[in-house]
């Protein structure tokens, strides 16, 4: 079996190391702009990994790399720039594709236009998007608790992460600014809506030790391929809170200065944007952006919360996961549990456990129980469960 990994970055670089040690009977190549990258990784890897310069917005590049391949992994960010070169690559070749892709606005294309699911069949491929942890683990989370019911009207998601200057690379940084600026899509009153990024204030409530946050509308793909893949859906919203509330009125300010702006300015000939990456990655910038955290949990959650009916009662049930962020960063250990939960599905695609064909999202196509349980087992995330009764008036 031949699998080519795009990116080298921490995720891509985590994820093949990964597979590899796991199964080293594979046929790896590992692709990526900067082909020193690629060739560091590779020799690390051992001798079944071979390293390429790919370049992923060059269709004739991509067309030699995924020659003779069985699956293309892309770790490429950003999405919004990258998933669709790839995607229309592996059309072209037959081969099979999944991504880490968080950006909203390729899921909309993809999955608001039926074209992208009658050209996947008719290719006899099938391109699974968004396999990482938002999205990707936190929908067969919303998938895991709407099986539980006999209906289900509205899924509400929500992360809260501790605002730490050190890891907003430029990266982070850019993809962060691209889901919370201007527009993002939220499924509303049964319709998908455009719903102002880092706007729709609501005080979410997390399980100890974290608290309740202040949580803004952020794009992701989950408010678009929830309502598309669940049926009978009213509300699909998701939310981010940096904590404590110092980060998040941060991020606000940096929004509101039109800091997250992508267009050149003339007399610097640089963006906005670009501007801000380069300003937090200096020491005086980190500095200036500190805050106290030693009240706060060093660790994320996530909160999945699921409306409907079950036996004529409604209920709302709610599954968070508490993952601690490692003490020290290395090279082989990210603070991001994405890295496991691609790599899970591409070990489900592997062992022939991937349901359905053509275009499809985790929640439609993963097994929900034993993917999540597997994600506990080796992350090390503490998940906590809880369910209440909901007033008849409240569905009225």
């Amino acid at each position: 079996m031949r699998i080519l990994l795009l990116g080298c970055g921490n995720v891509g670089s985590d994820v093949a190391r990964q597979l590899v040690a796991r199964h080293p009977e594979l046929d790896c190549v590992v692709g990526d702009l900067n082909q020193a990258a690629a060739e560091k990784l590779a020799a690390k890897l051992g001798p079944r990994v071979r390293a390429v310069k790919a370049d992923v917005l060059d269709p004739a590049c991509l067309d030699t790399l995924l020659d003779g391949m069985d699956l293309v992994f892309n770790a490429v960010g950003p999405f919004y720039r990258s998933a669709v070169p790839v995607i229309e690559a592996a059309l072209r070749a037959r081969v099979d594709y999944i991504d880490i892709n968080d950006d909203h606005d390729v899921a909309e294309t993809l999955f608001l236009d039926p074209s992208w699911q009658q050209r996947a069949l008719d290719a006899g491929i099938r391109l699974i998007i968004g396999c990482g942890s938002t999205p990707g683990l936190t929908n067969v989370m919303a998938r895991m608790l709407v099986d539980r019911l006999d209906t289900a009207e509205e899924i509400h998601l929500a992360t809260a992460v501790p605002f730490i200057p050190d890891l907003l690379s430029p990266a982070v940084i850019d993809h962060m600014m691209h889901i919370t600026c201007g527009e993002v899509q939220q499924f509303v009153d049964g319709e998908y809506r455009k719903m102002p990024g880092w706007g729709g204030r609501l005080e979410v409530p997390y399980a100890a030790p974290f608290k309740a946050y202040p949580s803004f509308f952020i794009g992701h793909g989950e408010t678009v391929t929830l309502p598309h893949c669940i049926a009978g859906l009213k509300q699909v919203t998701n939310r981010l809170a940096f904590f404590p509330e110092a980060g998040s009125r941060i991020w606000q300010s940096m929004i509101d200065l039109g800091l997250g702006r992508t267009e050149t300015i003339d007399a610097l000939g640089l963006s906005p944007l670009k501007f801000l990456t380069h300003h937090l990655s200096s020491i005086a910038g980190r500095e200036s952006m500190a805050i106290d955290l030693s009240s706060e949990p060093w660790a994320v959650a996530s909160r999945v919360e699921v409306r409907g009916l079950r036996g004529g009662v409604e209920v709302c049930s709610v599954l968070e996961h508490h993952l601690p962020l490692p003490l020290e960063q290395s090279e082989d250990s990210t603070a991001d549990p994405t890295p496991i939960c691609a790599r899970l599905v591409i070990e489900a695609w592997m062992d022939g456990q991937v349901r359905g064909q053509g275009l499809l999202a985790p929640e439609q196509c993963l097994e929900p129980e034993p993917y999540v349980r597997a994600f506990a087992r080796e992350s090390g995330a503490q998940f906590i469960a809880s369910e209440t009764q909901l007033q008849n008036d409240l569905f009225a």
